[in-house]
Protein backbone atom coordinates (compact mmCIF):
# COMPACT_ATOMS: atom_id res chain seq x y z
CA UNK A 1 0.00 0.00 0.00
CA UNK A 2 1.22 3.58 -0.58
CA UNK A 3 2.40 5.16 2.54
CA UNK A 4 -0.04 8.56 3.35
CA UNK A 5 2.93 10.65 2.88
CA UNK A 6 4.46 9.43 -0.08
CA UNK A 7 4.18 11.75 -3.10
CA UNK A 8 2.78 10.05 -6.04
CA UNK A 9 2.77 12.62 -8.95
CA UNK A 10 3.81 12.71 -12.44
CA UNK A 11 5.03 16.29 -13.77
CA UNK A 12 4.60 16.67 -17.80
CA UNK A 13 6.52 19.37 -19.52
CA UNK A 14 7.65 19.40 -23.24
CA UNK A 15 11.07 18.40 -23.57
CA UNK A 16 13.97 20.37 -23.58
CA UNK A 17 15.73 20.37 -27.24
CA UNK A 18 19.06 19.99 -25.83
CA UNK A 19 17.68 16.97 -24.25
CA UNK A 20 15.97 15.54 -27.00
CA UNK A 21 18.57 16.10 -29.33
CA UNK A 22 20.72 14.04 -27.27
CA UNK A 23 18.03 11.59 -26.91
CA UNK A 24 17.57 11.43 -30.67
CA UNK A 25 21.23 10.54 -30.84
CA UNK A 26 21.42 7.89 -28.93
CA UNK A 27 18.30 6.39 -30.74
CA UNK A 28 20.02 6.81 -34.06
CA UNK A 29 23.12 5.73 -32.59
CA UNK A 30 20.96 1.65 -31.78
CA UNK A 31 19.09 -0.55 -33.18
CA UNK A 32 15.46 1.70 -32.96
CA UNK A 33 16.53 4.20 -35.15
CA UNK A 34 14.83 2.86 -38.10
CA UNK A 35 11.58 3.72 -35.88
CA UNK A 36 12.40 7.15 -35.77
CA UNK A 37 13.76 7.01 -39.43
CA UNK A 38 10.19 5.87 -40.94
CA UNK A 39 8.60 8.26 -38.98
CA UNK A 40 10.50 11.07 -39.36
CA UNK A 41 12.67 10.71 -42.92
CA UNK A 42 14.71 13.71 -42.73
CA UNK A 43 17.01 12.01 -40.01
CA UNK A 44 17.93 8.91 -42.33
CA UNK A 45 20.98 11.05 -43.66
CA UNK A 46 21.71 12.38 -40.45
CA UNK A 47 22.27 9.18 -39.22
CA UNK A 48 25.46 8.60 -41.83
CA UNK A 49 27.17 11.79 -40.22
CA UNK A 50 30.41 11.01 -38.92
CA UNK A 51 31.10 13.31 -36.71
CA UNK A 52 29.42 14.05 -33.28
CA UNK A 53 29.16 17.84 -33.08
CA UNK A 54 28.02 18.09 -36.91
CA UNK A 55 25.59 14.75 -35.63
CA UNK A 56 24.09 16.94 -33.15
CA UNK A 57 24.04 20.26 -34.70
CA UNK A 58 21.93 18.49 -37.65
CA UNK A 59 19.61 16.45 -35.22
CA UNK A 60 18.76 19.92 -33.22
CA UNK A 61 17.86 21.85 -36.51
CA UNK A 62 15.56 18.86 -37.72
CA UNK A 63 14.07 18.50 -34.34
CA UNK A 64 13.32 22.35 -34.42
CA UNK A 65 12.07 22.08 -38.03
CA UNK A 66 9.95 19.37 -37.13
CA UNK A 67 8.61 21.15 -33.56
CA UNK A 68 8.04 24.48 -36.04
CA UNK A 69 5.50 22.28 -37.47
CA UNK A 70 3.80 20.24 -35.10
CA UNK A 71 4.03 23.56 -32.52
CA UNK A 72 0.29 24.45 -31.88
CA UNK A 73 -0.75 20.24 -31.84
CA UNK A 74 2.67 19.68 -29.43
CA UNK A 75 0.96 22.16 -26.81
CA UNK A 76 -2.94 20.97 -27.05
CA UNK A 77 -1.23 16.90 -26.55
CA UNK A 78 0.66 18.42 -23.29
CA UNK A 79 -2.58 19.69 -21.69
CA UNK A 80 -4.88 16.28 -22.98
CA UNK A 81 -1.99 14.55 -21.84
CA UNK A 82 -2.19 15.57 -18.86
CA UNK A 83 -5.80 15.82 -18.10
CA UNK A 84 -6.41 12.56 -19.29
CA UNK A 85 -3.74 11.19 -16.99
CA UNK A 86 -5.12 12.84 -13.67
CA UNK A 87 -8.73 10.48 -14.47
CA UNK A 88 -6.51 7.78 -13.61
CA UNK A 89 -3.37 8.77 -11.98
CA UNK A 90 -4.39 8.06 -8.20
CA UNK A 91 -6.19 4.89 -8.53
CA UNK A 92 -2.68 3.37 -10.90
CA UNK A 93 -0.06 4.48 -8.62
CA UNK A 94 -2.17 2.84 -5.42
CA UNK A 95 -3.07 -0.67 -7.50
CA UNK A 96 1.19 -0.81 -8.88
CA UNK A 97 1.78 -0.42 -5.09
CA UNK A 98 -0.48 -3.21 -4.45
CA UNK A 99 0.69 -5.27 -7.09
CA UNK A 100 4.31 -4.95 -6.41
CA UNK A 101 4.33 -4.71 -2.86
CA UNK A 102 6.19 -1.33 -2.81
CA UNK A 103 5.93 2.25 -2.03
CA UNK A 104 6.61 4.94 -3.57
CA UNK A 105 8.96 7.18 -3.03
CA UNK A 106 8.33 10.50 -2.12
CA UNK A 107 9.39 12.28 -5.37
CA UNK A 108 8.00 13.41 -8.37
CA UNK A 109 8.29 11.67 -11.66
CA UNK A 110 8.96 13.71 -14.73
CA UNK A 111 7.24 12.69 -18.14
CA UNK A 112 8.26 14.83 -21.23
CA UNK A 113 6.27 15.15 -23.97
CA UNK A 114 8.54 14.57 -27.40
CA UNK A 115 8.87 13.66 -31.20
CA UNK A 116 10.29 10.57 -30.54
CA UNK A 117 8.01 7.68 -31.52
CA UNK A 118 10.03 5.41 -28.89
CA UNK A 119 9.05 5.73 -25.46
CA UNK A 120 12.07 5.10 -23.11
CA UNK A 121 12.61 5.11 -19.45
CA UNK A 122 15.37 6.88 -17.54
CA UNK A 123 15.65 5.40 -14.02
CA UNK A 124 18.50 7.37 -12.31
CA UNK A 125 16.07 10.69 -12.28
CA UNK A 126 12.67 8.73 -12.94
CA UNK A 127 11.74 10.52 -15.98
CA UNK A 128 10.47 9.45 -18.96
CA UNK A 129 9.09 10.30 -22.76
CA UNK A 130 6.00 9.76 -24.55
CA UNK A 131 5.26 10.73 -28.17
CA UNK A 132 3.10 13.38 -28.36
CA UNK A 133 0.34 11.81 -31.02
CA UNK A 134 -0.17 8.48 -29.97
CA UNK A 135 -3.13 6.99 -28.37
CA UNK A 136 -3.83 5.66 -25.45
CA UNK A 137 -1.26 7.22 -23.63
CA UNK A 138 -2.34 6.56 -20.27
CA UNK A 139 -1.16 2.84 -20.57
CA UNK A 140 2.39 4.04 -22.21
CA UNK A 141 2.54 6.18 -18.83
CA UNK A 142 1.74 3.24 -16.53
CA UNK A 143 3.56 0.95 -18.54
CA UNK A 144 6.67 3.37 -17.89
CA UNK A 145 6.33 4.35 -14.57
CA UNK A 146 5.87 0.84 -13.26
CA UNK A 147 9.57 0.26 -14.34
CA UNK A 148 10.52 2.71 -11.38
CA UNK A 149 8.47 0.71 -8.89
CA UNK A 150 9.74 -2.56 -10.14
CA UNK A 151 13.47 -1.79 -10.02
CA UNK A 152 12.73 -0.67 -6.52
CA UNK A 153 11.71 -3.47 -5.52
CA UNK A 154 14.43 -5.60 -7.28
CA UNK A 155 17.29 -3.50 -5.64
CA UNK A 156 15.72 -4.76 -2.45
CA UNK A 157 15.10 -8.57 -3.57
CA UNK A 158 19.04 -8.79 -5.11
CA UNK A 159 20.48 -5.88 -3.73
CA UNK A 160 24.13 -7.44 -4.96
CA UNK A 161 22.74 -7.21 -9.01
CA UNK A 162 24.54 -4.12 -9.62
CA UNK A 163 22.61 -0.69 -11.79
CA UNK A 164 23.94 -1.65 -15.23
CA UNK A 165 22.17 -4.45 -15.23
CA UNK A 166 18.64 -2.32 -15.01
CA UNK A 167 19.72 -1.91 -18.83
CA UNK A 168 19.53 -3.59 -22.81
CA UNK A 169 20.58 -5.98 -23.25
CA UNK A 170 20.64 -7.71 -19.86
CA UNK A 171 18.07 -9.94 -18.57
CA UNK A 172 17.11 -7.97 -15.76
CA UNK A 173 16.01 -5.29 -18.37
CA UNK A 174 14.35 -7.78 -20.17
CA UNK A 175 12.17 -9.61 -17.24
CA UNK A 176 11.17 -5.70 -16.56
CA UNK A 177 9.44 -5.13 -19.86
CA UNK A 178 8.03 -8.83 -19.66
CA UNK A 179 6.49 -7.89 -15.76
CA UNK A 180 5.22 -4.29 -17.36
CA UNK A 181 3.21 -5.76 -19.83
CA UNK A 182 2.28 -8.74 -17.73
CA UNK A 183 0.85 -6.48 -14.84
CA UNK A 184 -0.53 -3.80 -17.01
CA UNK A 185 -2.93 -6.85 -18.89
CA UNK A 186 -3.68 -7.79 -15.46
CA UNK A 187 -7.46 -6.85 -14.42
CA UNK A 188 -6.73 -4.91 -11.80
CA UNK A 189 -5.15 -2.31 -13.54
CA UNK A 190 -6.37 -3.16 -17.54
CA UNK A 191 -9.94 -2.07 -15.08
CA UNK A 192 -8.58 1.10 -14.80
CA UNK A 193 -7.07 2.07 -18.00
CA UNK A 194 -8.47 -0.29 -20.68
CA UNK A 195 -7.28 -3.33 -22.35
CA UNK A 196 -5.37 -3.70 -25.68
CA UNK A 197 -2.69 -1.88 -27.27
CA UNK A 198 -0.02 -3.43 -24.49
CA UNK A 199 1.84 -6.27 -25.95
CA UNK A 200 5.49 -7.99 -25.68
CA UNK A 201 8.00 -7.03 -27.79
CA UNK A 202 7.71 -8.95 -31.06
CA UNK A 203 11.10 -9.81 -30.55
CA UNK A 204 10.35 -11.39 -27.01
CA UNK A 205 7.24 -13.25 -27.87
CA UNK A 206 9.77 -15.71 -29.94
CA UNK A 207 12.00 -16.11 -26.85
CA UNK A 208 11.88 -19.74 -25.52
CA UNK A 209 12.67 -21.78 -22.10
CA UNK A 210 12.74 -24.99 -22.51
CA UNK A 211 10.10 -26.00 -24.67
CA UNK A 212 7.68 -23.30 -23.38
CA UNK A 213 7.88 -19.91 -24.72
CA UNK A 214 9.08 -17.46 -22.29
CA UNK A 215 6.16 -15.08 -22.03
CA UNK A 216 3.91 -17.76 -20.97
CA UNK A 217 6.72 -19.36 -18.30
CA UNK A 218 6.75 -15.62 -16.96
CA UNK A 219 2.97 -15.50 -17.09
CA UNK A 220 2.43 -18.78 -14.92
CA UNK A 221 4.79 -17.58 -12.44
CA UNK A 222 2.93 -14.24 -12.12
CA UNK A 223 -0.60 -16.33 -11.90
CA UNK A 224 1.37 -18.62 -8.76
CA UNK A 225 3.41 -16.17 -7.16
CA UNK A 226 0.91 -12.64 -7.52
CA UNK A 227 -2.06 -13.54 -8.23
CA UNK A 228 -2.27 -16.98 -6.14
CA UNK A 229 0.21 -16.21 -3.18
CA UNK A 230 0.70 -12.38 -3.10
CA UNK A 231 4.51 -12.59 -2.86
CA UNK A 232 5.76 -10.43 -5.88
CA UNK A 233 9.22 -11.13 -4.15
CA UNK A 234 9.49 -14.88 -4.64
CA UNK A 235 7.99 -13.70 -7.89
CA UNK A 236 10.57 -11.95 -9.31
CA UNK A 237 13.59 -14.40 -7.46
CA UNK A 238 11.94 -17.85 -9.72
CA UNK A 239 11.50 -15.41 -12.70
CA UNK A 240 15.16 -14.57 -12.95
CA UNK A 241 16.05 -18.57 -12.46
CA UNK A 242 14.42 -18.83 -15.52
CA UNK A 243 16.22 -16.26 -17.43
CA UNK A 244 19.63 -17.49 -16.37
CA UNK A 245 19.59 -20.17 -18.65
CA UNK A 246 18.18 -18.15 -21.39
CA UNK A 247 20.31 -17.94 -24.53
Amino acid sequence: MIKEDSLYKIVFKQMPLELETEMFFDFLESNWSSMIINKYPGFLKIKNIKFKKKKLEAIKNEISKIRTEFGEKMGDALETIKKDWKKVERKVFQTLSEIIQEDWLKREITAYISLNPICPRYLDNWSFSVTFDRKNLNKIIAHEISHFLFFKKFKEVFPDIGRENYEQPHKEWLLSELVAVIVLNESRISEIIGTGDNDFYTVHKKLKAGDKFLTDVIGDLYTEFVIEKKDFSKFVKNSIEILKDLK
